[in-house]
């Protein structure tokens, strides 16, 4: 078997981050380089014509008198050195800067070469064209890719996808269209810097914000706090700071926040930018603002926080690189079997936050339960894979593999988590 060497997503990129950066430098340094140069060739040219122009206007206005030929030749001799050093510095800066800009494209390309020498891009036998082979299976891809553009707020080729594939008579995709149509109107608010329809959508879902322990609500009317400190309007903040009072009782991080508002209460009548309160004005405040209405909005409407096609994405770039090593190593009719429709022959770690139902795992055979494998639960309460229990089985008697209670195969009940 051949030894497949495979570099991982991270590294992979920061090979290339680093090569990108590299080149950036590279090119910068070359134009600042270049112009400085030019600028001086200029400079030195501007100087000689001047110099050409003085000598002529000097001979103009010398005609009525005897010619100072030692004044002339010394003139022109000046004027042929200064012109000649120029002439040379100029072919010896085009001669650099030639050489300059093939070290630059060196550069450049290496780009291209570590991408191709880092990224395998042969999926060889790796996909499998018959998955979405019918109308209804390319009918949940196009849904999942239009819900990624309503989440990116791509609402008009959205709608276009949805005119040329005919998803208007689904009734499902129907409700959540509108639901991505709001939440993306709030957040381009948000983006704006207007926070009222965000409060609008809370007082509207105050009741299921408070089931959750939501704290949307309270950061909104902290960020609407700190932008009436910015303009000034100082009364209206004192006002304001009444829509905090439920929340200190409600939670004691609240609290503490309510305290920093208060200290930046008092040094905004100076500069708050320059006391110590001015990470309370950072822009990234607003991207966590904005991150924490999606979850809660998608939470509220029974709709996950990623879009589905980014999971999709995000587990398939996860799995690909050990998948190609598999099929690669694999080059026998057996290939072929290696991947099928239901399962994968690797387990992928999506991570905890991609993790939608409990997982079960023998702990006889090591292997992951499925509808074909499920759990089964034995007398005694411990819990193995029916190929498990099939294989434990002589006759129709059994012995738990952790206790010594025997029981029959017909006691075994199937788990469903």
């Amino acid at each position: 078997m051949a030894n497949i060497q495979l570099i991982t997503n991270a590294s992979a990129l920061s090979y290339i981050e680093k090569d990108v950066d590299k080149a950036i430098e590279s090119v910068l340094e070359f134009y600042d380089t270049t112009n400085s140069n030019i600028d001086s060739v200029i400079v030195q040219l501007q100087q000689v014509i001047s110099d050409v122009k003085e000598t002529c206007e000097n001979q103009k206005y010398a005609t009525a008198q005897p010619p100072n030929t030692n004044e002339i030749v010394t003139n022109g001799l000046r004027n042929m050195i200064t012109t000649t050093q120029c002439v040379t510095k100029m072919k010896q800066s085009t001669k650099y800067y030639s050489d300059k800009h093939k070290d630059l494209h060196a550069c450049i390309s290496k780009i291209g070469k570590t991408a191709d020498k880092c990224f395998q891009s042969d999926f060889g036998n790796v996909p499998i064209v018959d998955i979405f082979d019918t109308t209804d299976k390319l009918k949940y891809i196009h849904m999942i890719i239009c819900e990624d553009l309503y989440r990116q707020g791509r609402i008009s080729i959205a709608k276009k996808l949805i005119e040329e594939t005919k998803l208007n008579d689904n009734e499902l995709f129907n409700i959540e269209q509108t639901i991505l149509e709001e939440i993306n109107y709030i957040l381009e608010n948000i983006r704006e810097k207007n926070l009222q329809p965000a409060l609008d959508w809370c007082k509207r879902n105050r009741e299921q914000l408070l089931k959750t322990n939501s704290l949307l609500e309270f950061h909104l009317h902290k960020m609407r706090f700190l932008q009436l400190l910015i303009e000034q309007n100082y009364d209206d903040a004192k006002m304001y700071m009444w829509n905090f009072s439920q929340y200190i009782q409600m939670n004691s991080e609240c609290e503490k926040v309510v305290k920093e508002l208060m200290g930046a209460f008092v040094f905004s009548q100076r500069d708050l930018s320059k006391s110590p309160y001015k990470y309370l004005l950072e822009p990234h405040l607003w991207l966590q603002l904005s991150d924490l209405f999606v979850k809660q909005a998608f939470q509220q409407m029974g709709l996950s926080q990623d879009s589905p096609l980014y999971v999709v994405m995000k587990t398939g770039f996860s799995a690909l690189p050990a998948l190609m090593s598999i099929v690669n190593a694999m080059q026998n009719t057996q290939v072929c079997h290696i991947l099928s429709k239901d399962e994968l022959p690797i387990e992928v770690d999506v991570g905890q936050d991609h993790r939608y139902h409990s997982v079960f795992a023998c702990p006889i055979l090591r292997q992951q339960t499925t509808d074909l494998n499920p759990p089964m639960k034995l007398v005694c309460g411990h819990v193995i894979s029916r190929d498990a229990l099939v294989k434990l089985t002589t006759q129709t008697k059994l012995k738990c593999p952790y206790c010594p209670m025997e029981q029959n195969l017909s006691d075994a009940r199937r788990l469903f988590f």
